[in-house]
């Protein structure tokens, strides 16, 4: 008899063949998560208005972008009763051609001016005790 019938021996630093490593195949097939960091990246490419945000809209909690959620608050304020609110609301829709499959006739940087210079209006209007 040749060695080379015999089993392959099993003990200290020899277990059996079938439960081994296969050539090709990992330890750990499903592997670990990826980090958030590396997910993180991806985002930098958008602009920062359309990155999505968790909104309250209707009593159920979704996923919009930054650029609806600032509509829907404007649209909110200006059913408060905000002339100013429902005049910035008008020229965005304008801008929009009134088709609300667009997102927006205004580039991202022009859009993010206009809507800031309504917030520090209405802060400077909230600080000096007038409305709109």
């Amino acid at each position: 008899m040749s060695r080379e019938d015999d089993p392959p021996a099993v003990g200290y630093k020899k277990p059996p063949q079938h439960t081994r490593f296969h050539k090709g195949q990992s330890g750990n097939p499903s592997g670990r998560r990826k980090s958030k960091a590396s997910t993180a990246a991806k985002d930098d490419d958008q602009p920062f208005l359309s990155k999505k945000v968790k909104a309250k809209i209707a009593g159920k909690e979704v996923w919009i972008s930054k650029r609806e959620a600032l509509r829907e608050r404007l649209f909110a304020i200006a059913m408060d009763g905000n002339v100013s609110a429902f005049a910035l609301l008008f020229r965005l829709d304008m801008a929009n051609d009134n088709k609300p499959d667009v997102e927006s006739g205004l580039t991202d940087a022009e859009e993010e001016a206009l809507i800031a210079r309504f917030l520090s209006r209405k802060r400077s209007g909230a600080a000096g005790g007038k409305d709109g």
